[in-house]
């Protein structure tokens, strides 16, 4: 792992520590994301609350749920119904 990460670092023109920085930061952020979208395919949170833990806006977590498969059981009658009890 550690030729790998001194290949790499020498590729981007960074010390192997900000590389390492770097990457732990991008998985931290993807395992907040996961999580998250966990939560909200079981309905522990709604998608507004897995937006804020992930740390991320209302839409990039709908685009992220999208990208990863997840279809939304909400039908237009569950609209309509919404709109009828607004």
């Amino acid at each position: 792992m550690l030729k790998k990460l001194d290949r790499i670092s020498e590729e981007e023109n960074l010390d192997r520590s900000t590389l390492v920085r770097k990457l732990l930061s991008r998985g931290f952020e993807s395992f907040l994301k996961e999580r998250a979208a966990e939560k909200f395919k079981r309905g522990e949170i709604t998608l507004s609350k897995a937006a804020e833990e992930a740390n991320i806006t209302l839409w990039e977590m709908e685009e992220f749920l999208i990208e990863s498969g997840y279809i939304s059981k909400y039908s237009i009658k569950d609209l309509k119904q919404e709109i009828t009890n607004l």
